[in-house]
């Protein structure tokens, strides 16, 4: 049994929301003073509490077998790895056989820098706090599985990241990587350039891009990762509704999905960037994701992301 350093669970607060601790990070967002940028601080601008945890286990290929080590990096609450440790056949993860039964000798790590994670969890499963910016301690050629899910604004420099993680990669082992755009499209004009949603997801752009944590880094990912020596890279583009608009009786069932996740993404992701990052204060910027929130609600809104 391993104890966590209490530093790590003074957890700050701001506007009603808690954050991870000061010290254990620099991901996402950084400190601002004045509306100008003074340096990296070690502290992370999306939430960590309940309401956080509760969106990011709404957002669950890879054909590998007899995977042996598995690592998720910026696991969250966790739920990936617990899947993943849980579930496993020949040919796609996840299925319907446990790891610990089909391959004995399995391990899956999930590193985040907050302690979100379940206390009570199968033996072939551990969760570690740290930053995986900071240095990895991981022995190089060491997984079969290396899986990254939702990590725009998390990345300083995406072309190291993903070197690091080719070097950890075993020889014949995978990789993959599932990122969103952090925009809106529609193809019949409901979606308006002066539209709330339109213009939050803008400004949130330009926070990421003021910053130097891009957040729509979606399209550019095939590219790193054949930089950094992957080969067979394939990448699939998805276009999620933003709520259940579509006739099409999946795409509305996906949209069911995306309209919970979505409404409790809209303060998530962008709380902090507007008052820190672009000078808002809290009450307006609350009232403006308020009208976010409300449009993505109207079902004359056609719009979609991609995925």
């Amino acid at each position: 049994m391993t104890s966590i350093s209490s530093s790590v669970l003074e957890y700050e607060y701001e506007n009603g929301r808690r954050y991870h601790s000061g010290r254990t990070g620099h991901y996402m967002y950084v400190s601002w003073s004045t509306g100008c940028a003074e340096s990296m601080a070690d502290t992370d601008r999306m939430p960590n509490d309940e309401e956080e945890q509760d969106r990011m286990d709404l957002l669950h290929k890879a054909p590998i077998k007899n995977p042996q080590n598995i690592l998720d990096l910026g696991t969250g609450t966790g739920i990936w790895a617990l899947d993943i440790a849980e579930y496993a056949t020949h040919q796609y993860l996840p299925a319907m056989l446990t790891l610990d039964r089909k391959f004995p000798g399995s391990h899956v790590i999930g590193n985040d820098i907050s302690p979100i994670q379940p206390s009570w969890v199968a033996p072939n499963v551990e969760f570690i706090v740290e930053d995986f910016e900071s240095e990895w301690h991981y022995e190089k050629d060491s997984f079969d599985f290396i899986h990254a899910r939702l990590l725009a604004g998390c990345v300083a420099d995406w072309p190291t990241f993903f070197s690091r993680i080719f070097e950890h990669v075993k020889p014949g082992g995978y990789f993959e990587i599932k990122e969103s755009a952090v925009w809106a499209w529609s193809d019949d004009g409901t979606l308006t350039a002066d539209s709330p949603l339109f213009q939050y997801l803008q400004a949130l752009d330009t926070a990421g891009r003021v910053m130097g944590r891009e957040l729509n880094i979606y399209y550019k990912l095939k590219e790193w990762m054949i930089e950094a020596g992957f080969e067979d890279v394939q990448q699939f583009t998805y276009l999620l509704p933003y709520s259940p608009w579509p006739r099409d009786p999946y795409l509305k069932e996906i949209g069911k999905y995306q309209a919970v996740m979505v409404q409790q993404a809209v303060e998530s992701y962008g709380l902090r960037l507007c008052t820190q990052v672009l000078g808002w204060g809290a009450e307006p910027a609350r009232i403006f994701q308020a009208m976010v929130k409300k449009q993505l609600r109207d079902k004359h809104l056609h719009a979609y992301v991609k995925e």
